[in-house]
């Protein structure tokens, strides 16, 4: 049986090879972000080495990962929300002009970026007061109820019950004309560190 320090070794050394393939680097890659030696890594990939805390900063860095996420073993969950189904955290969105409520389904953030979730119902109002939105990163959005023309850069798009729509957020976005007496869907959005 293993001691408790290699099964340890062998655990971030499975994490760090799993993060390192999620992101496409190679070994030699990784190394020269993280001005680690490429044996170095194989090294603790393999188990071999019990790393010292700056190379593991180091590797954290480089994969844009906190350190702790080295230390994680994939079966145990870290951060895991569960929304029942009619749940959510209410929350309400003001903007210069317009405002509605909303309810939260999940939201995540890390040094990899953020990622956010919610279950929205907005009824039928002037379109001036409509706010459009920008930023980086990436939206989906699902259509539950209702008919509405929805803005994505230069273009609009038509969305009733089961549409969906997924895009970059740099585009100039957000719903321009409500066209029932109100409109539900679900939007999920992701934003970079």
């Amino acid at each position: 049986m293993q001691d408790k320090k290699t099964e340890t070794e062998l655990e971030i050394g499975r994490t760090l090879q799993r993060l390192r393939q999620e992101r496409s680097l190679t070994v030699t890659e990784l190394a020269a972000r993280a001005k680690v030696s490429t044996p170095m890594i194989s090294r603790i990939e393999n188990g071999h080495v019990s790393p010292s805390l700056g190379t593991l900063q180091a590797l954290a860095d480089a994969l844009s990962v906190s350190m702790m996420a080295l230390f994680s073993h994939t079966a145990n969950a870290a951060d895991v929300h569960h929304v029942q189904s009619g749940n959510g955290l209410p929350s309400r969105r003001v903007t210069n002009g317009h405002a509605h409520d909303y309810l939260l389904l999940g939201k995540h953030s890390g040094p990899g970026g953020s990622f956010q979730s919610a279950r929205i119902r907005i009824p039928k109002q002037n379109p001036d007061s409509l706010p459009s939105y920008q930023h980086e990163g990436y939206v989906f959005i699902y259509m539950i109820e209702g008919d509405a023309i929805y803005g994505c850069g230069s273009e609009a798009f038509p969305m009733t019950a089961g549409d969906t729509l997924s895009f970059d957020a740099k585009l100039p976005h957000g719903v321009r004309e409500i066209l029932t007496d109100e409109i539900e869907f679900i939007t999920v959005s992701t934003r970079p560190q």
